[in-house]
């Protein structure tokens, strides 16, 4: 008798045993399949509206810091949706608003690209590396999720862009139904 308790007590915590280690291996997998980001995808965002003011800001911030002037007035605001091929929910967008500079020598690109660097760290914005594009320097605030870019710093094609992007959200604020 004292051998088949011990042979089913075995059999018992080799059960939890296994049971356990298949919900830590589902667990890591449902993480490393973005079960958080579906939930922070699902949460409430500020507007559209409220993001392109805000991009109006910076662009108009960083614009008055730089050591160059665009060619032409911002552009309008253009929207993408976002993780189009993701996992649900959908519907959020991003928006963003470029401004162009023109016909800048390589010394004038350097310092607007320094300038640009120095400026937005200053105000908390974080480097971002990225090795899709080496012409671009790409800079994050890590408060918002807001990103601005100076577009082809490094090109010799000598015009370059300002973007200023903002994170994805929801339109409306509120997730879609």
């Amino acid at each position: 008798m004292n051998t088949t308790m011990n042979t089913s007590a075995a059999l018992s915590l080799a059960k939890r045993s296994a049971v356990a280690a298949v919900l830590a291996i589902t667990t890591l997998a449902l993480n490393a399949c973005g079960v958080d980001t579906v939930q922070e995808r699902s949460k409430p965002t500020m507007t559209q509206d409220q993001a392109k003011k805000l991009i109006d800001s910076y662009q108009t911030d960083i614009l008055a810091n730089l050591p160059i002037k665009p060619v032409s007035s911002p552009t309008s605001f253009s929207d993408l949706e976002c993780d189009a091929n993701d996992v649900d929910p959908h519907g959020r967008k991003q928006t963003w608003r470029s401004a162009t500079f023109d016909d800048l020598q390589l010394p004038d690109r350097t310092r607007a690209a320094d300038t640009f660097r120095t400026y937005l760290t200053g105000r908390g914005f974080q480097p971002v590396e990225s090795d899709a594009h080496i012409g671009w320097l790409k800079m994050k605030n890590p408060k918002d999720n807001f990103v601005a870019i100076l577009d082809d710093a490094g090109d010799t094609s000598r015009t370059f862009q300002l973007e200023v992007i903002s994170p994805c959200l929801w339109p409306d604020g509120t997730p879609l139904a």
